[in-house]
């Protein structure tokens, strides 16, 4: 699967203050805003084509099938 880059415009200091007021164990704003898109994904993509691009992502991911002929051993003259 190809990932694509999405950059977002925020204001600094909202920004900023996510950042302070974070907890400690707090994931990384990409991590959050990755997690949001998934659920984004689950609810407005319908099944079938979820399904379709799962199915498409494994076949991307296969390796090649390989052609590859077994030599047999040479016969000792």
């Amino acid at each position: 699967m190809k990932l694509k880059r999405i950059i977002v415009n925020y204001d600094a200091e909202k920004l900023k203050a996510i950042e302070i007021f974070s907890p400690k164990d707090f994931n990384s704003i990409e991590k959050q805003l990755t997690e949001y898109l998934e659920k984004l994904y689950q609810k407005v993509v319908p099944q079938p084509t979820r399904t379709y691009i799962e199915e498409i992502a494994k076949m991307e991911n296969k390796p090649p099938t390989q052609n590859i002929k077994k030599e047999s051993a040479k016969p000792e003259a």
